[in-house]
């Protein structure tokens, strides 16, 4: 590698950014994580970790910390197709974890930040990247600042980019895009309590889909996807139409409304 204050920069610390910066420092590698936000910080997000997922947290010895934070697991899923379609099962053991966790943002971008920090990364937090640096044709690091703070500049061998699909760092070295496909569906979720369920549950019905996933705090999760053609009746009533998709579904409409909502609903984004 060549010269620079750091081997590795990362540009965002969330799930991605926080692992990778983890790994890489516990390679003995210098690096830098850097983020906009502090955390703990919630996010838009389809919370679900699968059991593979959930196996790389446990290998890395982190799956505990999830646990004993008092994310349930969910070790049994019932999917309903429609038309009397009912598939009911659990998962298999794979690498010694027979669950999926749906934590809440807030928590699982938090417990790998601090991961990277005690593997020796250093993590900014309130760090908004405004530049990436390059020399001959090659990237040196980047530029930027802390809220409130000056301009500074850091370098390093390598900058990666873990700062979502709307990444400056791949608009700043013109990274090729792949695999576009057209928004075709939007979702909006949010958490109720009174909604006990024993296992995760999935639902297709016509142009819909819902999931119910018990989550941190005592919550139950519940999400709903829906085409496009019905984003704008969406957004002008979002609990209207989310309660008419959820009633679609079984008795679900019936144990949601009995529920209650513990915080707004996230409004309806692109997927």
């Amino acid at each position: 590698m060549g010269a620079g204050r750091y081997d590795v920069i990362v540009v965002g610390a969330r799930v991605a950014g926080a692992a990778t910066a983890m790994l890489l420092a516990r390679r003995g590698l210098r690096v830098l994580a850097v983020d906009r936000v502090s955390f703990p910080s919630d996010t838009i997000s389809s919370h679900q970790l699968q059991v593979p997922g959930a196996a790389l947290l446990h290998q890395w010895g982190l799956l505990g910390k999830l646990t004993a934070a008092g994310t349930p697991p969910t070790r049994r899923v019932r999917f309903d197709g429609g038309g009397g379609l009912v598939m009911d099962g659990q998962f298999p053991v794979y690498e010694g974890v027979d669950a999926l966790y749906s934590p809440r943002r807030t928590l699982l971008d938090s417990i790998l930040v601090e991961a990277a920090r005690e593997a020796g990364a250093e993590v900014r937090e309130n760090f908004r990247v405004t530049q990436v640096t390059a020399s001959g044709g090659r990237v040196t690091g980047i530029r930027g600042s802390s809220r409130g703070g000056p301009l500074v500049s850091e370098t390093a061998s390598l900058v990666i980019g873990a700062d979502g699909k709307r990444s400056l760092v791949a608009t700043a070295v013109g990274a090729r895009r792949y695999r576009e496909r057209p928004v075709r569906s939007f979702a909006s979720y949010s958490y109720w309590t009174g909604v006990p369920v024993t296992g995760g549950e999935l639902y297709q019905r016509p142009g819909s889909a819902v999931a119910v996933f018990p989550t941190n705090d005592g919550l139950t999760m519940v999400y709903v996807a829906a085409p496009m053609t019905e984003f704008a009746s969406a957004r002008a009533d979002l609990e209207g139409h989310f309660l008419r998709t959820v009633d679609l579904c079984g008795d679900l409409g019936e144990r949601v409304r009995s529920g209650t909502r513990a915080e707004r609903l996230r409004k309806p984004s692109r997927t």
